[in-house]
């Protein structure tokens, strides 16, 4: 909904400051569901939240402050150690049933309950931006607010909104902290689908946890249980100790317990001047973007390799056609297959170097730059800059793509604006017809391992990293 940052109350708490995008900004329906929204949320406590301490909806750039949590997101935990032990899990998801209680009681909403607005501190998990997800659906900025995988099928199909939708999405956060996709990935289109009219494959998760999270994604709302039972149930499991496995304990120490050494600004500054904000905050999360430059050195040595077999081809063929020509007066059936063999060979050897050298040159006289940060992914190559913000995103991966290899793809929202298929002007972010899938640029193109850049993508991407396939 906009960028997050990082500031203290007058009595020198750290609060996350958090400045509306102004796409958003701009539409005065997202501005009246806003500022009821804010006030619902206001009213909202438990120790699972992160309450809201002050906002001005009617400011020229809309605003609210949170208490700031000192810890990542479930998505960055996840994706950058792996899945949860069950014993977390289970602790994981009684402290989201009781923050969807306290939630509830006070008349809201969340609608858009998943990995990335769950924070992992060191007395339990906390539940962000409860109430928004209306008010960002009311604006006419996005097609749908939610996040496919985790929005309720009753959601998807009929738009009804009910506290029903949130113990969905809570079954679907708690199957993918556990590495469980229960409706798998790929395009929106084919993912909502699955949601509305397939079973979750749920075989993959410990006994401990596949009934409550079979009971949460349940089809009919009526059959799944409220926040109060699933406390009740998930509590019973737990073992008392650590909730958060070794590894995320580590990776708390990354996050700032006070403001007070890093920051001067007040809650209070933000309704301020914003052109000294740059100055007086400092960004939650990963830095606002990584580059990657361009990389020539693979397709140099693709290149000699395929020159090598280029030429390798020819000397086969020469040698072909020269035994040909000697063999005119004989007409022996071995010497005959002997030439066959050399031609066939010879063709082989020069075709894949044909195919393969003319589109990658391509590389070297435009070489491309790829920019991943908090406002989406940017390409840049032959003057040309191409852009596609998160909320055009519905599916980010590293997949394979012809001819192209391992290459960043984006399966795009409904509505979002697609790009020409592949052609001579278009070796670069081209829409594949057969899958639905925009080819960004191959990873071979970049400087930095295909690791590199799915972990990057996978910490700015959150529930739209859709892994490799």
């Amino acid at each position: 909904m906009g960028q997050v940052f990082l500031g203290t109350s007058p009595g020198g708490r750290p609060v996350a400051v958090k400045l509306v995008h102004p796409g958003f900004a701009a539409d005065a329906e997202f501005r009246r569901r806003f500022k009821r929204e804010v006030e619902a949320a206001r009213q909202v406590g438990g120790f699972h939240t992160a309450p809201v301490v002050d906002a001005d909806p009617e400011a020229d750039v809309p605003w609210l402050v949170t208490a700031y949590v000192p810890g990542p997101s479930l998505a960055t935990a996840v994706a950058e150690l792996g899945p949860f032990p069950p014993a977390s899990a289970l602790a994981l998801g009684a402290g989201l049933a009781e923050a969807l209680e306290a939630v509830h009681r006070a008349g809201v909403v969340h609608r858009d309950l998943k990995p990335s607005n769950v924070l992992l501190a060191a007395d339990g998990p906390r539940v962000i931006d409860f109430g928004i997800a209306r008010a960002v659906d009311a604006s006419g900025v996005t097609s749908r607010a939610g996040t496919p995988g985790f929005m309720a099928p009753e959601l998807i199909s009929e738009g009804s909104i009910t506290p029903a939708c949130d113990v969905f999405a809570l079954g679907a956060v708690l199957a993918y902290a556990l590495g469980v996709r229960p409706f798998g990935e790929g395009p929106v289109e084919a993912l909502t689908y699955r949601v509305v009219h397939k079973s979750p494959v749920l075989d993959a998760l410990p006994d401990a946890l596949k009934g409550v999270v079979a009971d949460c994604l349940a089809k009919d709302p009526a059959a799944r249980p409220s926040p109060a039972e699933l406390v009740e149930v998930l509590s019973s499991g737990g073992d008392g100790g650590a909730w958060l496995p070794r590894p995320v304990q580590d990776m708390l120490t990354r996050y700032h317990v006070t403001g007070s050494t890093t920051t001067d600004v007040s809650a209070h500054d933000v309704t301020g001047s914003f052109e000294n904000r740059d100055r007086r905050t400092r960004q939650l999360g990963p830095p606002p973007s990584v580059r990657f430059e361009a990389s020539v050195a693979p397709v140099v040595l693709g290149l000699i390799g395929h020159v090598l077999r280029l030429l390798t081809g020819i000397a086969v063929g020469l040698l072909a056609v020269d035994s040909a020509m000697g063999s005119a007066d004989s007409a022996g059936a071995f010497l005959t297959l002997i030439i066959a063999i050399l031609a066939v060979t010879a063709f082989w050897l020069v075709r894949v170097p044909v195919k393969w050298v003319i589109p990658h040159l391509d590389a070297l006289w435009r070489p491309c730059e790829l920019r991943v940060g908090a406002d989406g992914l940017e390409l840049q190559y032959s003057g040309r800059r191409v852009h596609y913000g998160w909320h055009e995103i519905g599916r980010v991966a590293v997949r394979r793509a012809k001819p192209a290899g391992w290459a960043v793809c984006v399966s795009p929202m409904p509505g979002a604006p697609l790009p020409a298929v592949r052609g001579p002007r278009n070796p670069l972010c081209y829409l594949d017809r057969q899958t639905g899938w925009i080819m960004v640029v191959p990873v071979h193109r970049l400087k930095g391992s295909r690791k590199e850049i799915e972990m990057t993508l996978a910490r700015y991407a959150g529930t739209r990293w859709g892994g490799n396939a």
